[in-house]
């Protein structure tokens, strides 16, 4: 019986671990390793950053200036991988989150008219592709 017990725990460890949620909330080592990469960002990489995203964090400047900064930039740079990543996890990240920074961005920076046409080129959920245009629209509003 401790055999199954002790295998059920190492079990259930390792899959959080392989499904990337060792990644913690508001984790600025993992924007650190995709502000690295950005423009060659793999699909992990891409799950652990969007995994960092939580209610909890709006309060951690730092981190939201950081994180929102590379959202963007990771629309811009790897739009395909990102949507279909957030569209493909949207049961283990938190979307509302993500959705409120695609409202805000921190920087004016970036052309949200193109981001938002590269975002409408990708066929990924209609559901997830529409939320994801409406808050580019909201946000491209905001900076006109």
């Amino acid at each position: 019986m401790k055999s199954i017990t002790f295998f059920a725990i190492a079990f259930s460890m390792l899959s959080s671990t392989l499904c990337g949620q060792s990644t913690t909330k508001c984790d600025m080592a993992k924007l650190l390793d995709v502000s690295k990469n950005v423009g060659k960002v793999t699909h992990q990489e891409m799950v652990d950053f969007l995994l960092t995203f939580g209610e909890e964090c709006q309060n951690n400047v730092e981190y939201s200036e950081w994180s929102n900064e590379l959202l963007f930039e990771l629309l811009d740079k790897q739009t395909e991988l990102i949507v279909k990543t957030i569209a493909h996890q949207t049961k283990v990240i938190e979307l509302a989150a993500i959705l409120k920074n695609l409202e805000e961005p921190i920087h004016d920076r970036f052309n949200l008219k193109a981001i938002n046409d590269k975002v409408e080129k990708v066929k990924f959920d209609p559901d997830v592709k529409k939320e994801i245009i409406n808050r580019l629209k909201i946000a491209e509003s905001k900076t006109n």
